[in-house]
């Protein structure tokens, strides 16, 4: 067992946590969530998991990975998830709702009867921050990861029109004032990237909180074999969802305009009116559109990764996967992805509407240094493997269950 002889009890709590029942996954921050658990279980703690239903459904409890997952529907007028239209009115008061804060009453007796050492939130749309006043309530160290915006911006991007919002506008200072002043509450803060924790902090959140640091994400694969070299062609790819804030448009715009031979491979959801789009971005040169794959059917077809986000991102799971896959990546110079890159691939600047062009064709020219970079990504993967990353939260988990102890005391 890490961290000495003692056991500790993790309560996590993410809205989505993907289970046999429930198995949809909507972005990386669910999968990052069940990494996590899953390697404290490994490493010999106890593991429960909350996690969200659509209101309406009954409660249920299943067994996944040796982790006791507790769904519980929440307390709102809609699953944020269902991808139904809503009016304006129906949002606001959504995110009215949710900024006060509502809990359903078995997550408390799941708290009681689990009696957890700490208490770790993740994404928290539709469960709220009222978790926190109920922990701190009952004496419980609180932990909180990062992985978006939700407690500055009702959206939890930071991006409108296209760009990245300089600071919280009026609509999303009025939406977050109450999950704002709940942050004074936790115990430690991470963010997955120091930028997406800066971000936070430089709007005066966590105040009281003992441990402010940044814990990058786990990935679940582990490097086996030599990373494949490009042969004639370099072929880009991209994976994940398929949104203007992704800079997929962008992507195959700057494609579209290359010269040379190259492809682009796209993994993802996106509805034969999107894909048409992008075609037509792209003009003449085609796009391999995959749909929705495992990540061995994408990284297995493709030489570099694009990470092309306009918004700031906190942390992209395809850039730890990429490694994993021994593929160097391409980002943008938003969120936190120069951290998550390194040296293990390349920049570029997307204010500057020539600098994604300028990037790819270089590298469709540049094979050699494609393959140097893919050695240098392989290697680059063991930042992130599950037993460097628990550690680093194990570390975390004791250091808020001690303050909140003190304070007890």
């Amino acid at each position: 067992m890490l961290r000495g002889s003692s056991k500790l009890k993790i309560l996590i709590a993410n809205i989505i946590y993907p289970t046999p029942q429930h198995p949809k996954i909507v972005g990386g921050a669910e999968r990052s969530v069940k990494n996590l658990a899953e390697a404290a279980v490994a490493a010999g703690h106890e593991v429960t998991v909350v996690r969200g239903l659509p209101p309406g459904l009954s409660p249920q409890v299943e067994q996944v990975g040796g982790v006791k997952v507790v769904c519980c529907p929440i307390e709102n007028r809609y699953w944020p998830f269902d991808g139904q239209p809503h009016s304006v009115l129906d949002k606001a008061r959504w995110h009215l709702a949710d900024d006060v804060g509502q809990y359903t009453s078995i997550v408390r007796e799941e708290v009681e009867a689990f009696r957890p050492d700490v208490i770790h939130t993740n994404n928290l749309a539709g469960l709220s921050t009222a978790v926190w006043s109920m922990a701190s309530t009952l004496g419980i160290g609180i932990v909180h990861t990062l992985r978006d915006y939700y407690l500055l911006c009702p959206k939890s991007t930071l991006f409108k029109k296209r760009d990245v919002c300089g600071s919280p506008c009026l609509d999303c200072r009025l939406f977050t004032q109450r999950r704002r002043a709940r942050t004074g509450l936790v115990d430690v803060v991470v963010g997955n990237s120091q930028k997406t924790l800066d971000l936070h902090l430089e709007q005066g959140l966590f105040p009281n909180a003992v441990w402010k640091g940044a814990i990058h994400n786990v990935s679940e694969r582990v490097l086996t074999t030599p990373p494949a070299a490009p042969e004639t062609l370099v072929r880009f790819g991209y994976i994940g969802r398929v949104t203007i804030d992704k800079g997929v448009e962008e992507l195959a715009e700057a494609y579209g305009q290359m010269r040379g031979a190259a492809r682009l491979v796209i993994a993802g959801e996106a509805d034969p009116a999107i894909q048409a789009r992008l075609q037509a971005l792209a003009g003449s040169k085609p796009i391999d559109f995959l749909g929705f794959v495992s990540p061995d059917a994408f990284y297995n077809q493709v030489d570099v990764v694009v990470a092309p986000s306009l918004w700031h991102e906190p942390l992209p799971r395809s850039i730890l996967e990429a490694f994993a896959y021994g593929r160097p990546a391409l980002g943008s110079t938003r969120g936190g992805i120069p951290e998550a890159l390194g040296t293990g691939g390349w920049l570029f600047d997307p204010s500057d509407t020539t600098s994604l062009l300028h990037m790819l064709e270089h590298l469709s020219s540049s094979l050699d240094e494609v393959r140097k970079k893919a050695l240098i990504a392989a290697d680059l993967a063991n930042r992130f493997r599950p037993t460097e990353v628990i550690e680093k939260y194990l570390n975390v988990y004791e250091r808020a269950r001690d303050n909140r102890a003190e304070n007890r005391a």
